[in-house]
């Protein structure tokens, strides 16, 4: 069983009632680290830990397990049986495998659950998040940039959500590439359920992320926890859709904290899902409009990079009619009617030529009518 003394004894202390992450970092803080806590009370008793500000049941509670701690009996059958699947693994702070990247951050997750390739942390990464209920412009965005990135080497984290987190997994994933998904739950309870698929597809060969024990269910205020752990293992974050009430927005702030860059991709002045991401520019996010502002900023080497640009431009393919017609729309929401209007045919040819257009995927129906679909071309 691939697990360290340390991780057991951090595990022990872990399960104590009212054991949580500041009582953690301060006993690490004042011994350096939980093996020599452990020898700490077992050489002094109590008196190791008279100095600290514990209350006298939690002081006792510790004492008596670190006096009956044993290594072997320090796993419940649950994680003990969980881990022996040979993709499942356990780390805690004192490791040596544990993130650097997270160390960096303001009192780190004493233990991280792993499934997959756990080597996969120690990539350059970039976060990609945003709405659940992203438009297909901002799917596409999400895919694009998630799909150029990783083939060029960078693994992607996002939180398996639905719409863009899901995106951008996918995007990495048929790139070629690592993606890391964090969860807000145990990793025995994969949420949300229909992403199970895309969790097995991405524990082939990324890894899935958690702090919460094996059992945690979905509880709504583990998602911040879960959104500073995003942000935490990237060098930066990009928003790729978000309202102003988006969870993404405080992934962001998260990353503001940690030092990290935060970048946003503008959208239609319109949209609900663009005015989280235009708050966060104006509040001094890096504007995204190609690959390069984000390599660029992150101070990566590129080998070659060209800008977003529309693959229908001088498209031989597509008929003269086509062709007109989009000459016709911009990359705002063209409404039906205006496309009429404004190309003198009629409806019904209008309706031919936008079928065209729409199978050639160069321009997607969205609500109020149709959109043009730009792709976001890059190669570390």
């Amino acid at each position: 069983m691939n697990i360290s003394k340390a991780c057991v004894q951090t595990l022990a202390l872990s399960a104590l009632p009212g054991f949580g992450l500041k009582k953690f970092h301060m006993l690490h803080q004042y011994f350096g680290s939980i093996g020599r806590l452990f020898s700490a009370v077992e050489a002094q008793g109590a008196l190791a830990l008279d100095k600290l500000n514990l209350s006298a049941p939690l002081r006792s509670e510790i004492v008596a397990l670190i006096e009956g701690f044993s290594v072997t009996g320090g796993l419940s059958d649950g994680i003990a049986c969980w881990l022996e699947h040979q993709t499942n693994r356990v780390i805690c702070l004192d490791d040596a495998d544990y993130p650097d990247i997270l160390l960096q951050v303001y009192c780190p997750p004493p233990l991280l659950y792993l499934r997959g390739n756990w080597q996969a942390l120690s990539l350059p990464a970039l976060a990609i998040v945003g709405t659940r209920r992203p438009t297909s412009l901002g799917r596409r965005n999400a895919y694009d940039i998630a799909r150029h990135l990783a083939s060029g080497g960078l693994s992607v984290v996002s939180g398996l959500a639905l719409g863009i987190d899901a995106c951008a997994h996918r995007g990495a994933l048929d790139g070629g590439g690592i993606t890391c998904a964090v969860l807000a739950t145990g990793l025995d309870s994969i949420y949300p359920k229909k992403h199970q698929a895309l969790a097995e597809q991405i524990s082939g060969s990324g890894v899935l992320v958690s702090e919460m024990p094996l059992g945690t269910p979905p509880v709504p205020g583990n998602f911040p926890r879960r959104n500073r752990l995003i942000s935490g293992l990237a060098l930066g974050v990009l928003v790729a859709e978000a309202d102003l009430r988006s969870g993404s927005l405080i992934t962001a702030d998260y990353a503001v904290e940690q030092n990290r860059e935060v970048f946003a991709i503008p959208g239609s002045i319109h949209s609900p899902v663009s005015r989280g991401c235009h708050q966060l520019i104006k509040q001094g996010a890096k504007l995204v409009e190609t690959i390069d502002d984000i390599v660029q900023e992150l101070g990566l080497k590129v080998s070659e990079v060209t800008e977003v640009h529309d693959e229908a431009s001088g498209n031989p393919e597509l008929s003269a009619g086509a062709q007109r017609l989009l000459a016709n729309m911009d990359h705002n929401i063209n409404d039906f009617d205006a496309l009429v209007c404004a190309s003198g045919c009629s409806p019904a040819s209008v309706n031919l030529l936008l079928v065209e257009l729409e199978l050639s995927g160069i321009i997607t129906s969205v609500p109020g009518g149709y959109q043009r679909v730009n792709t976001v071309k890059s190669r570390l």
